[in-house]
């Protein structure tokens, strides 16, 4: 599954660990990406800023036994991307093929809490302080904005078209609590400049009841 259909950033697996010296609000960050790794279930939900489109959710809830249950859908101008995961049976759609595998099955994966989706887990919220070349936090009517600039090439930042010419984040608190974060990436493609701004939330925080198979809308009739 992807992080972004458009934009794909290879930097969701980057912890900053060791004994790298935090950035400004980086101890903010650590503390929402802890609270969201603990969760039993969430759906987090990714909009176009450009266009005020949700085009990608993720929802996931652990079981009785720990057993990760997600489904997502993400679309782009050229993507279509859906997957369904219980445990037991994976469904997926992806750009027009559809696939479906079970248990004991060579490619099929059950996630768990100690072996999670990359989705579900810290790195859905980027804070590698190594890779960034510029920080500061504000406190803006009692919101703390946290921005960070990273170095594009020590993350890995692509994109469907074109190549990524920088990339930043910028979250958002209140009282400590995160309430949403920006992830936007600057391109160039054939000599146009190109800018992709997505909202991210984590929302139903250890309140899903149920998780859909988004992809079951495009199996194929029998």
């Amino acid at each position: 599954m992807k992080r972004s259909i458009i934009v794909l950033i290879t930097a969701i697996a980057l912890t900053g660990c060791g004994k790298v010296q935090d950035k400004a609000g980086g101890g903010l960050i650590r503390d929402a990406r802890a609270e969201y790794k603990g969760l039993d279930s969430a759906r987090v939900v990714m909009t176009n800023l450009d266009t005020g489109e949700e085009e990608q959710s993720f929802t996931f809830k652990y079981d009785e036994k720990d057993t990760l249950v997600f489904s997502y859908y993400g679309k782009s101008e050229n993507s279509e991307y859906a997957q369904y995961n219980n445990g037991a049976e994976c469904f997926t759609y992806d750009n027009g093929e559809y696939s479906y595998v079970s248990k004991g099955e060579k490619d099929f994966v059950r996630y768990t809490r100690e072996m999670t989706h990359p989705q579900a887990d810290e790195g859905l919220l980027i804070y590698s302080p190594e890779n960034i070349t510029e920080a500061w936090e504000s406190d803006e009517n009692g919101i703390e904005h946290v921005h960070h600039v990273y170095d594009v090439d020590k993350i890995g930042a692509s994109v469907e078209n074109g190549q990524v010419t920088e990339f930043w984040t910028d979250y958002y608190f209140k009282d400590g609590e995160l309430l949403y974060f920006v992830e936007t990436t600057g391109a160039e493609d054939e000599g146009k400049e190109l800018s992709y701004s997505y909202k991210i939330e984590i929302t139903e925080k250890n309140s899903v009841k149920k998780v859909e198979n988004t992809a079951k809308q495009f199996q194929p009739e029998q």
